[in-house]
Parts: C-alpha cells; structure tokens; sequence
C-alpha cells in the first residue's frame, strides 16, 4: 500500500509552504470504484485495480471477465491524465486524497466528456438500495427475450438477454441483430437488476424490476440516450440469422474499391496481392467495441491461415473529417493487437457514406460488417455484426464455424 505525503499547512513560512503544497499525493493501490454521472438521477459504476511500480502506475478496468490495462501512468501536479489504449477516448484524474479522486473522461474531443468520482476501497458495483421492495431474492439466471424500446416503431429492436447470477452478482450482456453490448456486470437486490458496463467507448447502464414474469427497465448509453426495455424468459427465442441481413444486391457477384492505406498507396481487390487468395473483407470503425473485438478474433485467424492463402483487408470507417487524427486511430489499433493485415481509409463513419463505398451492398446497417470472398473473387457469405467474447457460447459457435468456413474456401 502507498500512503500519502504529509505536509504542516500551519506554517507561516510561505516558501516553505509552496513547497510543501506541491508535494506529490501518492494514491492508494488496490480496489478503486469509479461512478460517472449519466443524469442529474442515475449514475454508472465501473470497477478498477490501481498498482504502482517505481513511481508509474497501472489502472486495470473491469467488466466481468473482461479487464483492460492501461500502464505507465505519472502522477503530475497531482493528475492523472492518460489515453485508452484502443479508442480515441483519454481521461483526467483530479486526485483529492490518497483515496479519492475525480474527473472527467473524454471522447473523440472535448465536447463529449462525462464527470466521474473514485474511491478506494473494495465494495459491489452497485450499492444495495435503502429499501429493498422485495423480500426474496430474485433469480435472473438463463436466456430472456427482450425489446428495446417496444412502444416506439421507429427505435424498436429484439434483443437476447444472457444473464449469469450468483447470489447478488450477476453478469451477462444482450446480443442484437447489428452486435452485443459486450461484457456487462452488476448486482441484483430483491427484485431489482442491475448491470454496467465501461470499455473505453461505451458507458452502459441497465436497470430492471422483476414484475409478475417480466423484467421491465431502462437503459442508458453515455449520458445522450435512454430507452426502455422489457424481457421474459425464452430459452427458445432466436434473432434474424445474421448471414442473411446484409447481401449483394442484383446483378452483383463480387464487390469493388479502392481505398488508400495508412501510407497513403491505394489498395484494390483487382491488386496481384489478393488474386487466387481468399479474402476477409472487413467494414468496422476504431471506435467501435465490436469492432475491437472482432479485430483480435481476426488478427489471430490471420496469424495462423495467412500461409494457407488467407487475406483480410479491414475498411475503416471513422468519426474524424481529419485524416491525420483517422490514421493514429488505425496505428492504435493495429499496434495493441499486433495486426498484420490491411487497413483502409474508407471514409466517414456514416451507414449512408459506407453505402454510398460499396454500392453493390443492399445497405450497411451494422459496423462490423464482414464479407468472405472465395479465390475466385466471389462474395461466399456476409456477416452483419459480430457476437463477441461476452456472448460465451455465442461467440465460440460464431468462431469455429467462421474457422471451418474459411478452411473450406481455402481447400477449393
């Protein structure tokens, strides 16, 4: 444990005392417990683990299972400022006390930024209410079909919830048509349900009451969306196979473009490189969590079929008119997951620009979207979305069978 450096603020010395005041404050390591403030109402708890080595500092983020490390962190005139290692996302720690801290989080630029505390200590995600309404414990344990904002047709969606409970903990996620809301984790008291998650990109927060059968909440993105959702239990219930939202439209067999990369050579599917090759065609953004995910899952195909003639060119869609501020995102990326492969300059991050790329698509409503192509320069099969890690069986289906897929085009 570090403790905190003590000065005598009663002297009457006042260089002494400018000296003293700018001490260092050592913060404390250990469990911490960040809470953003979403709303005037409703706050979100994320987790996180502060060690020290010489004098920088490791903060590790946690939802559930997963845990994002950001290392080699200075204390400087008692701040923290430091990015996240994928997105381009950074924070700013104000440290009151060797066990308090608060700030703000930032992204893509200063407009966006949301204010958050931190405390040391270990404790649950979510504080238990003053008054727990019931007194029985709920189980939310198995599969549930859920709508998302089911009474307004125009932000309507199915969803599956997939929830984990072990006593008050709980964790779990929601998989859509377009994706998953990745690792989440909380607490359920009573009949109330509770779950958070923090990776950088998003701050989600869900919340629910267990009425009769049915699980009715609200939920969160950042502090510029909320909307309500319902579930009920539904081990049967399945989305629209995700191979099927998303197809070349009439007349169409193979897609077309030509995209400069980071170097700022334009690159093309008619390029010697690619031809007699199976090619992974991946529409994604650097700001996007699924994209992240399905990157790694990616850059590791890559690593092991490249020399059986595999391909993947990722088309990168970004926020950012800057083009500059466009290629750190992709060097970012491709450094954290040591990537091999192509990276394109697409465009804007807009479903209607991506579109606008690739005309021979019916439509882009989902980043990640993934097309497979055969060595023939025929598009075999395209992916709308992505289950990541946080769906467990999901994604291992997901995996395998995208594996053995790509083994069979490779053997044609």
């Amino acid at each position: 444990m570090t403790i905190i450096l003590i000065g005598i603020y009663g002297c009457t010395d006042n260089e002494k005392s400018s000296e003293i005041s700018q001490k260092t404050i050592n913060i404390v390591e250990g469990d911490w417990l960040m809470t953003f403030q979403l709303t005037a109402e409703e706050t979100l708890p994320v987790r996180f683990l502060v060690t020290k080595k010489d004098s920088l500092y490791t903060i590790e983020f946690a939802n559930a299972s997963e845990k994002i490390k950001i290392e080699n962190i200075a204390i400087e005139n008692n701040r923290l400022k430091f990015d996240d290692p994928v997105f381009n996302s950074w924070y700013e720690f104000e440290i009151i006390s060797s066990s308090k801290m608060k700030g703000f989080w930032f992204k893509d630029n200063q407009e966006y930024k949301i204010s958050f505390e931190a405390e040391h200590g270990e404790q649950n995600r979510f504080k238990k209410p003053k008054k727990i309404v019931a007194n029985e414990q709920i189980d939310v344990t198995g599969k549930w079909k859920v709508e998302f904002s089911p009474k307004n047709q125009e932000n309507y969606y199915p969803a599956i919830g997939l929830f984990e409970q072990q006593g008050e903990y709980l964790s779990g996620t929601f998989l859509t048509e377009t994706g998953d809301y990745r690792f989440l984790e909380g607490n359920v008291y009573g009949n109330e349900f509770f779950l958070s998650c923090f990776d950088g990109s998003h701050a989600f927060l869900f919340k629910a009451i267990l009425k009769n059968d049915s699980l009715i909440g609200s939920f969160w993105s950042g502090s510029h969306w909320e909307e309500p959702w319902v579930a009920i239990r539904d081990d049967k219930f399945e989305l629209t196979n995700p191979d099927s939202l998303t197809f070349l439209n009439d007349g169409y067999s193979k897609i077309d473009f030509a995209f400069k990369n980071t170097d700022d050579e334009l690159v093309s599917l008619n390029d010697e490189k690619f031809k007699g090759k199976v090619v992974i065609v991946n529409i994604m953004g650097p700001w996007c969590p699924n994209c992240k995910d399905e990157t790694a899952f990616l850059s590791d195909l890559y690593s092991k079929k490249k020399k059986d003639g595999l391909e993947i060119i990722a088309l990168s869609f970004d926020r950012t008119d800057d083009v500059d501020i466009a290629k750190k995102n992709i060097e970012k990326l491709k450094n954290h997951f040591n990537i091999e492969y192509e990276f394109l300059l697409a465009g804007k991050a807009s479903k209607i620009e991506a579109g606008k790329a690739l005309p021979m698509l019916n439509h882009i409503m989902s980043y990640p979207t993934t097309i497979f192509i055969d060595k023939k320069g025929n598009v075999r099969k395209i992916r709308t979305g992505f289950y990541g890690p946080g769906t467990g069986n999901y994604y291992k289906r997901y995996a395998e069978s995208i594996t053995n897929f790509v083994d069979k085009l490779l053997k044609e």
